[in-house]
């Protein structure tokens, strides 16, 4: 749980301090060539005693792309993040950002403590990618922007996610995944 609440706040952050488009991963599924995870995440939280500072909303889509040629594993991300100031704030506490995420290597390996299907899942790591962010001023492209490497947290095991650790915060990963043929 404090991964997704740490990658949730790096999300958010990284999303209100920058901006910008990214080319695509040529990813969404197409052909049946290769084995495809299609991920839908939700992460809300408006309980400051539980987030601190760091409420807000984080939305986003992200697939993942195995070839059956040579396993290697792709994919791409639109993720949208909305930060809410606490008592006011101060300049840059609130404000939306979107960052496309082009994941250009990634693999398969066990869940940890912090992942939602732990101790006997599996979990998609990024290895490369470049992100893009836009929101607040000029586009701004990052490669291998290290809040996006590492255990994503996404589990490579389909299924429902959902996790309400305290009131007026949730989070939700519903994965789904086609097989080649």
């Amino acid at each position: 749980m404090r991964r997704t609440l740490l990658l949730l706040a790096a999300l958010v952050a990284a999303a209100a301090l920058a901006g910008g488009f990214a080319a695509s991963a040529g990813a969404y599924g197409g052909g049946s060539g290769h084995d495809t995870w299609q991920v839908g995440l939700s992460f809300n939280c408006d309980n400051p005693s539980f987030c601190g500072s760091d409420l807000g909303g984080f939305w986003g889509w992200v697939e993942f792309d195995r070839s059956t040629v040579d396993g290697t594993i792709t994919g791409d991300a639109q993720l949208t993040g909305c930060g809410h100031s606490v008592g006011g704030g101060g300049p840059g506490s609130a404000g939306a950002g979107h960052t496309n995420l082009d994941i250009t290597a990634a693999h398969i390996g066990p869940s940890q403590p912090d992942d939602p299907n732990y101790p006997n899942g599996h979990v998609f790591y990024i290895d490369h990618n470049v992100a893009t962010f836009t929101g607040h001023g000029a586009p701004v492209s990052v490669t291998d922007d290290p809040d996006f490497l590492g255990d994503s947290g996404i589990p490579a095991e389909p299924g429902h996610y959902s996790f309400h650790p305290a009131p007026a915060v949730a989070f939700m990963v519903n994965v789904s995944y086609r097989a080649a043929h």
